[in-house]
């Protein structure tokens, strides 16, 4: 009888959802908790096949149930994965606003540029280093490159600001 009240309880759902007018993607979402829940605590395996008729198998009940545990193990730990991947991402883009919090022009008097030059441009670039002597032109051009990476990072900084305070 047991498996005549599976089948008797997914008809009345069916109807049910046939008479709410529901999206026939809940009736699929009924099948697939017959095949994927009901089904196998009573010992029947229910196999889709593409562009043919489902396969039955009669099988034992507690390997079926097993193979559904390791599936809702596998699918936890997706999942876990792929929020841990969120929260790195979350950090990560955090990482980078906070780089850009320095303007451009003052970045080469903080952090690990903090008193290697003395004397600085209109843009705030260095031209002398703390012992007086002119900047080289390739570490002028490398200075340059990173400061216009600031700009950037500025600008994100700053757009992110004016959107968390105009949210709150």
């Amino acid at each position: 009888m047991p498996y005549l009240s599976a089948l008797a309880e997914f008809r009345d759902g069916v109807r049910s959802l046939a008479r709410e007018k529901k999206d026939p993607k809940e009736i699929l979402k009924l099948s697939d908790i017959l095949r994927d829940d009901v089904l196998p605590e009573l010992g029947v395996r229910l196999e889709d096949r593409e562009g043919d008729r489902a396969l039955v198998k009669l099988e034992d009940k507690e390997v079926l149930l097993q193979e559904k545990r390791k599936k809702e193990e596998q699918a936890a730990e997706k999942l876990k994965k792929k929020q841990e991947q969120a929260v790195r991402d979350e950090q990560k883009r955090q990482e980078k606003l906070l780089k850009g919090k320095s303007p451009p022009a003052e970045m080469f008097n903080v952090g690990e540029y903090a008193g290697k030059f003395s004397t600085y441009d209109e843009k705030g670039l260095p031209v002398l280093d703390q012992e007086g002597k002119e900047v080289s032109k390739s570490l002028k051009r490398k200075l340059e490159k990173e400061q216009e990476k600031q700009v950037q990072l500025h600008e994100e900084y700053l757009a992110a600001q004016t959107g968390a305070s105009t949210s709150s």
